[in-house]
């Protein structure tokens, strides 16, 4: 039987990084900045080897990743216009719930995105019958079409062939 402790691993990590960036999805792009940022991951090894490092990847990341986007953020001016004063309803949030209830509402369950979701499903066809390994939620993540991961690897020159090449070269 399968162990799928990498893609758990990639993914409670990818989450986390959604979390910090205030996302409120897990896509690709999470998955591959905690991938690439594992100095043990043979994954990181494989795209070192293909001349991908793991600060191009991460400048390349940098648009997909920004913070949560001004205009998805609250905005107390546009809801005083409305007759909303938000200091007051943060207050009572605070009285009722507690400090911080209004930051905890967005630290419950995040989306996960279906590129994601594809993604991890090929990483376990990638595995087969073996193991499964970071290399294959990366060849997983390059073989999902119009993922962000797979755009942004596809700009540094990796292709999922010559990840499996180097993959399959590698000892």
């Amino acid at each position: 039987m399968k162990t799928i402790r990498p893609a758990e691993r990639y993914l409670l990590a990818g989450t986390e990084e959604a979390r910090r960036l205030g996302h409120n999805y897990v896509g690709t792009e999470h998955v591959l900045s905690v991938l690439i940022r594992d100095p043990d991951s043979r994954a990181t090894r494989v795209l070192a080897g293909l001349g991908v490092t793991t600060d191009s990847v991460e400048r390349e990341l940098a648009c997909w990743l920004g913070d949560t986007p001004e205009d998805a953020k609250i905005d107390p001016h546009a809801l005083a216009t409305l007759g909303i004063d938000f200091e007051a309803v943060r207050a009572r949030l605070e009285r009722t719930f507690g400090p911080g209830a209004l930051e905890r509402t967005r630290s419950g369950c995040l989306g996960i995105c279906p590129r994601l979701k594809m993604a991890l499903a090929s990483s376990l066809a990638q595995a087969g019958h073996e193991r499964l390994r970071d290399e294959h939620v990366l060849l997983g993540l390059l073989s999902t079409p119009g993922s962000v991961a797979a755009r942004v690897l596809g700009k540094l020159g990796v292709s999922p062939a010559d990840v499996q090449a180097a993959v399959d070269a590698e000892p």
